[in-house]
């Protein structure tokens, strides 16, 4: 992640429900949460955004709406269960 930094990309953990016996730290909550209220204006920025298809839908929502990323900016791969067989 150090690399990463050099090269303009932050990284922030976000655990959503950390357990008492993990003694987090760290930011907690929904991971777009938490980036919007880093950045307030997200008009500048590319997102790509890799989970549940209503964590994917959520952060594409908010992001556009509330914080100016444009629609062509948000590239998200949504992951879907496979049925059992």
């Amino acid at each position: 992640m150090k690399q990463w930094e050099a090269h303009g990309i932050r990284f922030t953990p976000v655990l959503s429900e950390p357990l008492a016996e993990d003694h987090w730290q760290g930011k907690t909550g929904f991971v777009h949460q938490a980036v919007m209220k880093d950045y307030s204006d997200l008009s500048g920025y590319q997102v790509y955004a890799c989970g549940g298809p209503v964590m994917v839908e959520a952060a594409y929502r908010d992001f556009t709406t509330l914080h100016g990323l444009p629609g062509e900016e948000f590239f998200s791969d949504s992951l879907t269960p496979v049925p059992k067989t």
